[in-house]
């Protein structure tokens, strides 16, 4: 029987830890270094790769039928409601199985997928399984689980999974705990795995709440070898990354059409190779530029894989701004302009709140339907930002959905 390796990766994969599992517990040393650092301890492996819920949506959603064709082809339009993006620039993974009478959806950006994909095949990493690092922890219909590291944490309950940096926990956690009703756990179980005074700061912080800390001595990745079930997860390499369905079979009957066209295509390319050659060396120079550029403005900091540098340049640029408190469309500043706002709206609940690089969702209930549009009014004219919104009105209950978005 192969081993099994865990393998976390960041957004960029140019960094990744990973370490053996045996049985549900961790097994040899902890790793940690580059892709390809990796490679030579998951030569042969079963490979199971954690990436960052950050850059994961996951929801769930009551799908009827068992096709499984079927409903992958429909969950699109189930969660569109939910999404932000444009669904058709969106790589969608379903769970096996219903869980808890519910599918898991999981949705990624189609271009991160195929960044992923290519850097762990650039690596020879085979990976069979990638999933969200929040859907390896446990789950159970009565069970909340949160998992503490020095910036951020990780939250999964029957009501949502989650990621949030660890200033914005205990809002988050207070709003999730007050929809659940006469849903709410007894207590959250807590593992801090983050070293630090994060802990105090939650239950200081946080209303009602009973947690139960455990002991996180092998730190994250214990947690995860322990509680990770493919049943109650999310498997991303489906569809067109399936890496576990034969696919020479469906290659075979094309071998001759395949072979007409190769020769087809290196006709064309001995006609067109010399300017082939120059744009190459011209991408290469401007590669070097680019690289260059980063290196002289942030000097001493570790060069991103190509492709990454602007983003990372403005990542850094942003966090100087913050320390300067001169960011804009932070979670904290929309949040401070929106609250007085909101807080006039006379009988009007806020059930959720979900934010994403400048874009904050809120989801209200509001007693009258005519307060909608001066409310979203007032949004546009004291903030200058951009406000959408969708109602429906039930049963003399009005829920709305606001979309803000900061234009700075």
């Amino acid at each position: 029987m192969a081993r099994t390796v865990l393998l976390r990766i960041d957004a960029t994969a140019t960094e990744a830890s990973w370490q053996r599992v045996e049985n549900g517990q961790l097994a040899g040393s902890f790793h940690r270094g580059s892709l390809a650092d990796a490679s030579r301890y998951t030569r042969g492996a079963h490979v199971i790769v954690l990436v960052p819920s950050e850059d994961v949506f996951v929801t769930f959603a009551d799908l009827p039928g068992k096709n499984r064709k079927k409903l992958i082809k429909a969950v699109p339009y189930v969660v569109e409601d939910q999404i932000v993006d444009d669904i058709d620039d969106l790589h969608f993974a379903l769970s096996l199985q219903p869980v808890h009478g519910r599918y898991i959806v999981a949705a990624v950006e189609k271009r991160l997928m195929e960044y992923w994909d290519s850097a762990l095949r650039a690596a020879q990493i085979r990976a069979e399984i990638m999933v969200p690092d929040i859907l390896a922890l446990a789950d159970a219909p009565d069970a909340w689980t949160v998992l503490l590291e020095p910036e951020r944490a990780l939250v999964r309950s029957p009501m949502g999974a989650f990621s949030s940096d660890i200033d914005n926990l205990p809002l988050m956690l207070d709003n999730l705990y007050n929809e659940a009703g006469e849903d709410k756990p007894g207590e959250v179980t807590v593992y801090d795995c983050s070293k630090s005074t994060h802990m105090t700061t939650l239950t200081a912080l946080t209303d009602g709440i009973e947690f139960n800390v455990l002991e996180c001595a092998d730190g994250a990745f214990g947690v995860f070898a322990r509680q990770y079930d493919a049943r109650h997860s999310v498997n991303l390499l489906q569809g067109e990354y399936n890496r576990q369905e034969g696919m020479m079979r469906h290659v075979k009957p094309w071998i001759p059409a395949a072979a007409l066209v190769a020769i087809w295509i290196t006709w064309q390319l001995a006609l067109s190779v010399i300017e082939i050659i120059n744009l190459n060396a011209q991408s290469d120079e401007l590669v070097q530029q680019m690289r260059q550029v980063y290196k002289n403005a942030f000097p001493g900091a570790k060069l991103p894989a190509p492709g990454y540098e602007r983003g990372n340049m403005q990542a850094q640029l942003r966090e100087l701004q913050e320390k300067q408190g001169k960011a804009s469309g932070s979670l904290q500043e929309m949040l401070v302009r929106t609250a007085p706002i909101l807080k006039n709206v006379s009988g009007m609940t806020i059930n959720g709140i979900r934010y994403n690089n400048g874009k904050l969702d809120l989801e209200l209930t509001i007693k009258q339907s005519s307060d909608l549009e001066p409310l979203k009014k007032k949004l546009e004219e004291q903030t200058g930002w951009e406000v959408q919104s969708q109602a429906s009105t039930v049963k003399g209950v009005t829920k709305v959905r606001l979309n803000i978005r900061s234009t700075s």
